[in-house]
């Protein structure tokens, strides 16, 4: 969390009404569910996480004559917060929380640009995942993840291999400019890609996070909680397969110490997902699609700590060795 003092970003137009607890209150104390007591009202807003012109995401502690609670907000630059609420909407209504909680979407406010949601109390899912090697974590992922992909959400929005081929190509231009062979390296990955994207099997299409990784999961006392839904769309579950053991791949590479538990997570992962979705998730060539999706998010990753100062000068090539390998390794064209 940071603070909010001299937290300011024009191309975030609602984002200093957000920060002012007592503008807020009027709005978000009629959205408590339970009846809060006479005289509730928004004592403090903290920021949870800031990436400057594009979204600001918030809590707000509420407090009234013997309680108190809490709410999640996020103010957007453009429009899009009208249609996460929605996505969120069918979400919670399709998804049982006893086998994976969602965030209740609670309101938009339009003229802010600002999505409210139920807070969810937890702790991170990833480090009993990384630091503490067990299968149960990685099947607990798995097991949520799967609920995600089979429930019956209705999605207007859909992401295909050409969807993740392109995001990933506007990726590129990060290293373009970037001395050695690491353009090159990429540009060859992507074209490789590209042309598998076009011979990839087409499955029936889940609901998908399309930014899964083990951070997004919570331990909401004993139930699994995943956050952050803003992209998600109708697509290929392999997708958030591949992209969460892209991460496995990734996490290592920064931090040491989670090394032993990211290649114990991998094995058990794949296997319990692949027990819990049902045959039309998987498909016939489930490894394969996989692979794809698995490169092309080391791909992404790679041209992402490109930008980012701490790890510019180590990450890259790791991650397209990594991306490389998986491209040359068991996919035949």
């Amino acid at each position: 969390m940071i603070g909010t003092k001299g937290v300011f970003d024009p191309l975030l137009p609602g984002l200093a009404g957000a920060l002012d607890p007592q503008l807020m209150s009027s709005r978000l104390v009629p959205l408590l569910d339970d009846a809060p007591p006479r005289g509730c009202r928004a004592m403090a807003v903290e920021v949870l996480k800031h990436k400057p012109g594009r979204r600001c995401s918030l809590s707000y502690l509420l407090e009234g004559p013997g309680w108190q609670g809490r709410l999640f907000a996020k103010t957007y630059a453009g429009n899009r917060g009208a249609g996460i609420f929605t996505v969120m909407e069918r979400l919670f209504r399709a998804l049982p929380r006893q086998e994976l909680v969602v965030p209740c979407p609670l309101a938009y406010f339009s003229d802010m640009k600002l999505l409210v949601t139920e807070y969810i109390d937890g702790v991170p899912f990833a480090q009993s995942l990384y630091l503490e090697p067990s299968d149960g974590a990685a099947c607990r992922a798995a097991s949520a993840l799967a609920a995600l992909h089979s429930c019956r959400a209705s999605l207007a929005r859909r992401w295909t291999a050409v969807h993740e081929v392109n995001n990933v190509e506007r990726w590129t231009a990060v290293l373009s400019g970037r001395a050695g062979r690491e353009p090159e390296r990429a540009r060859l990955l992507l074209s490789e890609l590209q042309a598998r994207a076009r011979d990839l099997e087409i499955v029936s299409e889940s609901t998908v996070h399309r930014d899964f990784y083990a951070e997004q999961l919570w331990d909401a006392g004993g139930t699994t909680a995943m956050l952050d839904l803003d992209d998600t769309r109708s697509g290929d579950g392999a997708l958030d397969v591949g992209n969460f053991l892209a991460h496995l791949t990734l996490r290592p590479m920064q931090f040491p110490g989670t090394a032993t538990g990211c290649a114990q997570a991998r094995e058990p992962f794949l296997r319990e997902y692949s027990r819990r979705a049902a045959g039309r998730i998987l498909g016939g060539a489930f490894q394969e699609r996989v692979r794809f999706y698995e490169a092309a998010s080391l791909l992404r990753l790679a041209c992402v700590y490109a930008a980012r100062e701490r790890w510019s000068g180590s990450l890259p090539p790791l991650l397209l060795d990594a991306a490389e390998h998986l491209l040359s390794v068991g996919m035949p064209r």
